[in-house]
């Protein structure tokens, strides 16, 4: 009887993520109408990712991804998992800021907004099914203590002041600090560096800094995150835990208090588990969903 209901549960939330009657299909799978906004969607991501194949590459590419779709959703739903509130959150976010954004495009392509939900949705039902496929008690279980060594070892946290060493010139063009410029103002830094080790805070100083941008709240950055380079990360990851630096890179100066990652009262690490998961076994788990995947045919129509 367990076994049914699953299978119904996959069959009716497969049925969700399709058309509903009278409404256009770009293709069956399995027999079954996925919408054409869905495949326009799949069509114009392959060959975005293939500029150069012809129109029957394309295809095929389209129809692998539509097939991993339906396949991902269908394992889902026969699996018995659900999204949090937090993920769904997560999901209407991701969506509204792409519309805000791309909408037009999105438009042009025949895709709509609800179109793009589907995809955005599935793309979270692919991540709780990797973490179901890899649990503790799951199909290929990852050890706890692999992805908390990973996280450790390619996490940083920290909070920071950062500065600018160029400034404006009377066109509007970015110029260098003067040498004496630039030295008053790493001494500045310095001295907010001695006084946080005194008992202020990053965000006491940060109030009377001027010019500056400031994270007064934990940063988490993976070595990945390109929003910083591998000269600051590698910097920060050397450094001690609670102790400030205040160094340079390109056209910034930074004051960075770092904090523990591995703080256990704090648990950072559950914020960012899926996301070291998905480094460890993300490349895997796609093949695992590839092969699904050959499971559920797709016919254009």
């Amino acid at each position: 009887m367990k076994r049914i209901i699953g299978v119904c549960a996959a069959l009716l939330l497969v049925l969700a993520a399709l058309p509903a009657c009278g409404s256009d299909a770009g293709a069956k799978v399995n027999g079954s109408p996925v919408g054409e906004g869905v495949c326009l969607y799949f069509d114009d991501l392959a060959r975005s990712e293939n500029p150069e194949a012809d129109e029957a590459g394309v295809a095929q590419a389209s129809n692998e991804k539509i097939a991993e779709y339906v396949a991902v959703n269908s394992a889902f739903a026969s699996r018995g998992l659900a999204l949090t509130t937090q993920q769904k959150a997560e999901v209407s976010q991701t969506v509204n800021d792409l519309w805000r954004l791309f909408g037009n495009y999105y438009t042009d392509l025949g895709v709509t907004k609800q179109d793009l939900w589907k995809v955005e949705t599935s793309k979270a039902y692919k991540d709780a099914v990797m973490v179901d496929y890899y649990a503790a008690d799951g199909d290929e279980p990852v050890d706890e203590a692999t992805l908390q060594a990973y996280f450790g070892e390619n996490y940083i946290a920290f909070q920071s002041i950062t500065g600018f060493l160029t400034t404006a010139d009377d066109s509007g063009n970015a110029v260098a600090l003067s040498d004496t410029e630039r030295t008053n103002l790493i001494t500045s830094f310095e001295n907010m560096a001695s006084a946080i080790a005194g008992g202020s805070s990053i965000a006491e100083e940060a109030a009377k800094a001027n010019n500056t941008i400031s994270n007064t709240e934990t940063v988490v950055v993976s070595r990945a995150d390109e929003n910083y380079s591998d000269a600051f990360f590698e910097h920060v990851f050397a450094m001690e835990n609670n102790t400030t630096s205040v160094f340079t890179d390109g056209d910034y100066v930074f004051l960075v208090l770092r904090e523990d990652i591995a703080d256990a009262d704090r648990n950072l690490f559950a914020d960012y588990r899926t996301d070291c998961l998905k480094m460890l076994k993300g490349a895997d788990f796609d093949a695992v969903v590839a092969d699904w995947a050959q499971s559920y045919p797709v016919e254009r129509v």
